[in-house]
Formats: structure tokens, C-alpha cells, sequence
């Protein structure tokens, strides 16, 4: 997050893009995120709409989410078989588990990171989301929205 201009996400795709076409590579799949969906709303509690929302997701991310729609586009206009995967808020899992992948962004909170991992190797072989948008969300085992706010959002890590 930052409030200064993000660009590297659209200019990543755009070389990314630009290489895959010079090489003959047709398979694209990128990350994206949930939270650029105007109709995201993964939870009714106060403290999300209150507190993440405004002040993790829409202000301080401003610039990164314009950038992500940006690198969005510049992938959906491309000639590729792309697929866009928009997780949900990430969170460190030791397991993949049974995840809920659904086409344009899934309704739950969190993704845990290993099963974004798989979801995305699974793409690979899977062509239901060729040239669509998918959400992926983890259904089980998701951490506690006031612990992930501390670990994500106040708490520094330590530099050693």
C-alpha cells in the first residue's frame, strides 16, 4: 500500500504480455484481488465495513487497486488464454484446503496463501476460467478478522 502512483502490476503485465506473444506462449494466469469489485462485501460485521474496508482496503489502497484494474484490462484485452484469479484477503495457511473457486470474485473473507497456490497451479490443466475472472476463497480454518487486522495492518515486523 502506498498513496504514491503504483505501476507495477501494469507494467509487469505489459511485459509479461508483450513476451508471452514474441515467444508463442498462450497460457496466462494472474493474481488480482477481491477487493477491486465495487460489489465485494465479504462480511455484514461492523468492524469490516467500519474499519477494513475504509481504512485497509479503499484509502491506503487506492493506488494499488487502480493499478490492479489497470493490469486487469491490459490482460483481458490481450490475445492470450488468460485467466484472472482475485483472492481474497491473504492469510498463511499450512494446507491447502477445499477452497471455493467460483467465476468473478468469490464472497468470503480470506485466502489462505497455499490454497491460492494451488488454485493457480490447478489452472494449469483446468479450462473452465479460460478468458474469465474466477475468486477464490478459503472456507475453513480462517483466522480471526481482529488478530489478522494486528498481524496485516498494526503490527510492524522486527528487522534483525
Amino acid at each position: 500500500y502506498s498513496s504514491k502512483p503504483i505501476s507495477v502490476y501494469s507494467v509487469g503485465a505489459t511485459n509479461i504480455i508483450a513476451a508471452m506473444e514474441r515467444h508463442g506462449v498462450k497460457r496466462l494466469v494472474v493474481v488480482s484481488s477481491a477487493a477491486i469489485d465495487p460489489a465485494y462485501h465479504p462480511s455484514n460485521s461492523v468492524l469490516y465495513t467500519r474499519i477494513v474496508e475504509p481504512y485497509f482496503m479503499r484509502k491506503p489502497g487506492r493506488t494499488l487497486y487502480e493499478d490492479t484494474r489497470r493490469m486487469e484490462a491490459l490482460v483481458q484485452a490481450s490475445a492470450l488464454n488468460w485467466t484472472i484469479i482475485r483472492s481474497a484477503w491473504l492469510f498463511e495457511s499450512t494446507a491447502v484446503t477445499d477452497y471455493q473457486l467460483v467465476e468473478n470474485t468469490a464472497g468470503g473473507m480470506y485466502t489462505g496463501r497455499a490454497d491460492l497456490a494451488a488454485c493457480l497451479l490447478a489452472q494449469l490443466t483446468d479450462d473452465r476460467f479460460v478468458r474469465k475472472i474466477a475468486g477464490v476463497n478459503t472456507t475453513v480454518g480462517t483466522p480471526n478478522i481482529i488478530k489478522q487486522i494486528w498481524r496485516e495492518g498494526i503490527r510492524k515486523p522486527h528487522k534483525h
